[in-house]
């Protein structure tokens, strides 16, 4: 059995140095250098810029993905001269595709972010301070550079990633920390997810080369990128970067949230409004019924007064944007249900269903406002099921004396009488 572990293990890294070869050749001998396409990202200020746009003289992708049977960490090393808070990064990305051949095909995973300490000397990270999943819905992208190698028809792409981060990150002036960007790859197969470097003869900037952990592939320990690929992987000796950008500064917001209105039900109305908000957030939003005053909503708004009505709503956002007012009119109705009540030997109250369709679980109950009532002051119930057109009598036997008022409800109906107690006698109801 360990044997067959062994060999399984030596099998799956043999593999993996076989992507690292091919993918470190695949931009071989190559110096593209061209402006990032960030057109879709909101204006922000870099603050780090690791050679963006640019694919050395010996570029090439990382294997950079989580995957159940192994993680793989590659991180690159930056220092701020200044404290500096960073609200977005940007990193170019692929997929190694092996004989997938599929083109530019985004698999739309999503991807993690990591923030390391670096371990003291300077060489590699050394505790996780920050570790955030980026969906995929959040991530603005666009295809950069694609090949495909027609000796076997493997095909490898880049593309530029960027995003606003879910909660933003301080750090130090003069202090090393390191990043990770990693593709969140569900299911299990390939093609590979990758994270792309450069020939430090393009990065003015190189603190210390790239580093890589993946224990699953042999390499449990932090290892330069050159030592994963090795002399036949990479045959320049010379560091390795990756390339990615760090933005700092509040994003500017300029655009006010959205807000829609849901409305349900006919008596009683319920009103239900959500907003969103492309950066800030939505702060407060606000809203009122007819000729009333604006209020905060939080709840869900539930309206039972018969006749047409108006709801006027709009948010605003964190950096004080404010939507234009909206309105959506809607009518309560009238209950489908018609209550008539009538004395004798205690309340007998005929509840009818005046409407089409049929009515179920229908609760009613029946109270008697009197002083003198002594049994009967109140009785309550369900009907299961009423038929449109049917009608159904539900009874209140009483025991008192003296003048009482009546009150009835079924469902969202109510209907009210007067009338006079005499043992268990109900006289003069109108």
């Amino acid at each position: 059995m360990k044997e067959k572990n062994i060999l399984k293990n030596a099998v799956v890294l043999l593999c993996t140095i076989l992507m690292m070869f091919s993918s470190s050749v695949v931009l071989a001998n190559t110096n593209i250098q061209e402006p990032v396409n960030q057109s879709s990202a909101p204006t922000r200020a870099v603050i780090w810029d690791n050679v963006m746009g640019i694919v050395g003289s010996r570029g090439g992708i990382i294997l950079a993905t989580v995957r159940t049977e192994g993680t793989a960490f590659p991180a690159d090393d930056f220092q701020l001269a200044t404290e500096q808070t960073v609200t977005s990064v940007a990193w170019q990305g692929g997929y190694f595709q092996c004989q997938l051949a599929q083109g530019q095909k985004d698999y739309h995973w999503d991807w993690r972010i990591i923030f390391w300490n670096d371990i003291g000397n300077g060489s590699w990270p050394g505790t996780e301070i920050y570790n955030q999943t980026i969906p995929d819905a959040s991530i603005t992208r666009s295809f950069w550079y694609n090949y495909t190698r027609p000796s076997d028809g493997q095909t490898y792409w880049v593309a530029n990633y960027s995003v606003i981060l879910p909660t933003p990150i301080t750090f130090n002036a003069g202090t090393k920390y390191w990043i990770t960007v990693q593709a969140i790859q569900i299911p299990n197969t390939y093609p590979q997810g990758a994270w792309c470097r450069h020939n430090s003869s393009q990065s003015p900037i190189l603190l210390h080369e790239a580093m890589i952990k993946a224990a699953y592939w042999g390499y449990s320990n932090w290892v330069t990128i050159f030592t994963l690929l090795g002399p036949g992987g990479d045959p320049n000796p010379l560091p390795h970067d990756l390339n990615f950008q760090l933005f700092g500064g509040a994003p500017t917001d300029t655009t006010p949230p959205v807000t829609t209105c849901v409305i349900t039900g006919t008596n009683p109305v319920t009103i239900t409004l959500s907003a969103t908000d492309d950066m800030s957030g939505v702060n407060h939003t606000y809203y009122k019924i007819d000729n009333g005053s604006f209020a905060v909503y939080t709840v869900p708004v539930v309206i039972s007064d018969v006749g047409d009505h108006v709801v006027y709503f709009y948010s605003v956002d964190v950096a004080g944007n404010t939507e234009t007012e909206k309105n959506q009119p809607f009518t309560v109705e009238a209950p489908p249900i018609t209550i008539t009540i009538k004395g004798g030997l205690g309340v007998t109250a005929t509840i009818k269903n005046t409407g089409a369709a049929n009515l179920t679980n229908i609760s009613w109950t029946i109270d008697l406002d009197g002083k003198l009532i002594f049994m009967g002051k109140s009785k309550s119930g369900t009907i299961t099921s009423l038929a449109a057109g049917d009608e159904v009598k539900v009874k209140d036997f009483v025991f008192g004396f003296g003048k009482i008022g009546i009150a009835v409800t079924a469902g969202a109906a109510s209907a009210n009488a007067t009338g006079t107690v005499l043992l268990f006698f109900v006289l003069g109801v109108k």
